[in-house]
């Protein structure tokens, strides 16, 4: 089948990109930078393939900006997928006019020559939940409707009419799917694209919602990002279509209401829910005062807030033609809350070259696909899988997985009433799943963690690195989380450089200390992880939380690397058998000498 789709390298027409590649479909994708198409196949993890095509082009441009040979390869398309335009709720008139309404009516063309010249078996058209539009009004001219809506609501749908009106006389099968708010994958959680859900998860984890929206008849249908491809390319194998309409979205009964969604986005955050109720249009108004650009939460994001339902029959039944299910999925949830949030904190940080994320039982980790016994790093407080990265990049050969512990970076937290047991427990998970023997390399904290996961299941581990561990109960300063949280949010950039170099937890000034102030600084923007790392540290100063057995563990499997200059951490005598190597570094030093750790890993891992 040959496929002409614009917005291939967006969002969604990357992952919808992925689908038809991987169903061996030739796709001609409409791309303004043939560079951006080839880091969207790395993104995808997807090698240079014969399925797909780059045609340079414009969907503003007339007759889309295509090259006359480029303009008939693509009138040899069987099907056209518009999933083209950007998600920016804030676009001016004209901006939404060009980039809306102006594609339609050459894609509108461009699909009638393809009809006159071969038969066009499909057009699918990617709108949104909002549109007014369905098969019983399409030749209807609702512009009344949409008399008084964003230009990005407006036009949009404006398109979604225009292309209804310009296929219907020429009988051109038109499938108009409309995605509700799209959200992280199913399982992962990992979502691409910050706006829809990050807008709430952003206001409640600044305390910005302590009303809830509307009341308890409103809801936020959502989708998973996954799913919205999946079913397109369901759509793609339909033979024999008829013109329809698919409403991406779990009906209103089997949803949450918004109550109960900004309830568990606060539980996950560990700030309280919203206490009572505002009218929406009283929110619309006030956010409309300029108040919401000062918050950054405008007011048109209220307008995916819903009391209605929509009609879904027609999606189930594709659903039971190809056994694919596009239901929200609860317990991904936390997931993709916890991806949100850490991109808020994070909004720069892009995906780390040759490392792909991945949800493994219980957590989120950054992986290096590489053949050999996966080595599982364990970061400590204050710290994340990002951490790590330096010095995993210098063991580019090494299968290494960077792992989220609970409540930190991308993982949620765990519920565990035992702390120290819910970490322990989540890597176990993780170990059992991956059914093979692994190699642990933990830092402070996750050092701590990898000996307690060592000693109960020891048969699964080949060998433990110990980077600083914690071994004995720290300082009782950070005994009080509820002291330590509010401490969290308001240190100064300068206090919290001169602690470090005062404990000598970074030995010098260097770009290394202030990377890390500043990963730790927007880190803590997020009460979710002011809240674990404050729990944590206070379950540190405890002697049970520190219980460990080190006469029984084998010690031919483990080894320490241990800073010298950390004036706050000792090993403990009942330690001192084990083989341990000394340098001159405090406690932080695989991030201010990620060479040196690197190397001492690849010399002390088992062949």
């Amino acid at each position: 089948m040959k496929i002409f789709l614009t917005g291939g390298t967006g969002y969604l027409g990357r992952h919808i990109l992925a689908e038809l590649i991987a169903g061996q479909h030739d796709v001609f994708v409409l791309v303004r930078s043939v560079d951006r198409f080839h880091h969207t196949l790395r993104r995808l993890r997807l090698p240079e393939t014969q399925y797909a095509n780059t045609v340079i082009g414009d969907l503003t441009q007339s007759r889309l900006g295509l090259a006359p040979n480029d303009y008939e390869q693509v009138l040899e398309s069987d099907i056209i997928i518009h999933a083209g335009g950007p998600m920016d709720i804030e676009l001016s008139q004209a901006g939404a006019e060009r980039v809306f309404l102006h594609p339609a009516v050459e894609l509108a063309a461009i699909a009638e020559q393809i009809h006159a010249k071969k038969g066009l078996k499909q057009f699918i058209h990617i709108v949104g939940y909002m549109s007014p539009y369905n098969e019983e009004n399409a030749l209807n001219n609702l512009d009344a409707v949409l008399e008084g809506a964003p230009p990005y609501e407006k036009m949009k749908f404006q398109a979604d009419s225009y292309i209804r009106k310009a296929l219907h006389p020429l009988g051109i099968p038109l499938s108009t799917v409309n995605p509700s708010v799209v959200i992280g994958h199913s399982f992962s959680g990992v979502t691409e694209q910050i706006g829809g859900l990050s807008i709430l998860v952003d206001s409640v984890r600044r305390k910005l919602m302590p009303l809830v929206p509307g009341g308890k008849d409103y809801w936020l249908p959502m989708v998973h990002i996954d799913h919205v491809a999946s079913f397109i390319a369901g759509l793609v194998q339909t033979k024999e279509v008829a013109s329809n309409t698919y409403y991406l979205l779990d009906s209103k009964r089997d949803s949450p209401p918004i109550r109960s969604l900004l309830g568990t986005i606060a539980a996950e955050m560990g700030v309280s829910p919203p206490f009572g109720t505002i009218p929406l249009a009283l929110l619309k108004t006030i956010l409309g005062l300029g108040i919401g650009k000062l918050l950054g939460v405008p007011k048109e994001s209220m307008n995916f807030l819903v009391k209605s339902d929509f009609p879904v029959s027609t999606k189930l039944e594709l659903e039971r033609k190809y056994g694919e299910q596009t239901s929200v999925v609860p317990a991904t949830l936390p997931y993709v809350i916890a991806d949100l949030d850490y991109q808020l904190s994070h909004p720069s940080t892009e995906t780390f070259e040759g490392f792909i994320q991945r949800r493994s039982s219980k957590l989120i980790s950054l992986e290096k696909e590489n053949p050999g016994t996966p080595v599982i790093f364990l970061h400590g407080t204050f710290s994340g899988a990002d951490s790590f990265v330096p010095v995993a990049k210098q063991l580019h050969d090494v299968n290494t997985w960077l792992v989220d512990l609970p409540g930190f970076g991308r993982t949620p937290r765990h519920h565990n009433l035992s702390l120290m047991d819910g970490y322990v427990e989540t890597v176990m998970e993780m170990i059992q799943e991956l059914n093979r023997p692994v190699i642990l390399i933990g830092h402070s904290f996750g050092g701590l963690i990898a000996a307690k996961v060592m000693e109960k299941m020891e048969h699964r581990i080949r060998q433990v690195l110990l980077l600083q561990p914690v071994l004995h109960p720290i300082h009782g300063k950070y005994k009080y989380a509820g002291a330590t949280k509010p401490i969290l949010k308001l240190m100064p950039r300068s206090a919290f450089r001169k602690t470090l170099l005062k404990a000598s937890d970074f030995i010098a000034e260097s770009e290394q200390l202030d990377d890390y102030v500043d990963y730790v600084l927007r880190d803590l923007q997020s009460p979710r992880i002011r809240s674990t790392n404050a729990s944590v540290m206070s379950s540190l100063t405890q002697d049970r939380s520190i219980q460990l057995n080190p006469e029984s563990w084998n010690a031919n499997k483990v080894r320490i690397l241990w800073g010298d200059r950390d004036v706050a951490h000792h090993i403990p005598e009942r330690f001192k058998h084990l083989s341990t190597t000394r340098i001159p570094y405090g406690h932080q030093y695989p991030l201010e000498a990620p060479d040196l750790v690197a190397e001492w890993i690849r010399k002390n891992l088992e062949p």
